[in-house]
């Protein structure tokens, strides 16, 4: 292991296995503010935050879906919300199908960012940076980390992580 590179790599692959599951981790713990079956509804957790998104859109639009099919069927998307979460979570906490986990995860983010960003007191670039974060474990995959996907040498349609990125060796 005298290899400068190969530590590297390895240094990277660890690097981007503790991002991921912290990043999982993140995921699991959206639960906490709205957990089932009530979801924090009627005028709390997932409710509120819907609320908050009508009463201060980004997209009047988007605001519009939500208090017309959303917001009147709060606990079947609240079970949406927490099976998608918990889905992603796993996902990236284990390394287990992670591009399909990320991708998720990033199409998720949009949607809080969408729905969160012209709320008082939010902060947009928190939710972009959320989405930044699980796009790289797209692109990256989870291959080159500690991981289910990994461990299985399970490959997706455009392959394994360049290994200057995130091989664990």
């Amino acid at each position: 292991m005298n290899n400068p590179a190969r530590r590297m790599n390895r240094f990277v692959g660890l690097t981007l296995t503790g991002v991921r599951v912290l990043l999982g981790i993140f995921w699991l713990l959206q639960l906490t503010w709205k957990p089932p079956p009530e979801f924090g509804c009627p005028n709390a957790g997932f409710c509120f935050w819907l609320d908050q998104e009508i009463q201060h859109p980004l997209l009047p639009l988007y605001a519009s879906f939500l208090s017309s099919v959303v917001r009147p069927n709060a606990i079947l998307f609240g079970w949406l919300a927490t099976v998608t979460e918990v889905g992603v979570g796993i996902s990236l906490l284990f390394g287990l199908f992670t591009r399909l986990g990320a991708l998720t995860g990033t199409l998720w983010s949009v949607n809080l960012l969408i729905g969160l960003a012209a709320v008082p007191n939010e902060q947009p670039w928190y939710y972009l940076f959320l989405v930044l974060f699980n796009f790289i474990y797209v692109a990256l995959g989870g291959s080159g980390q500690i991981s289910v996907d990994r461990a299985k040498r399970w490959r997706t349609w455009w392959g394994q992580a360049d290994p200057l990125i995130g091989g664990i060796e």
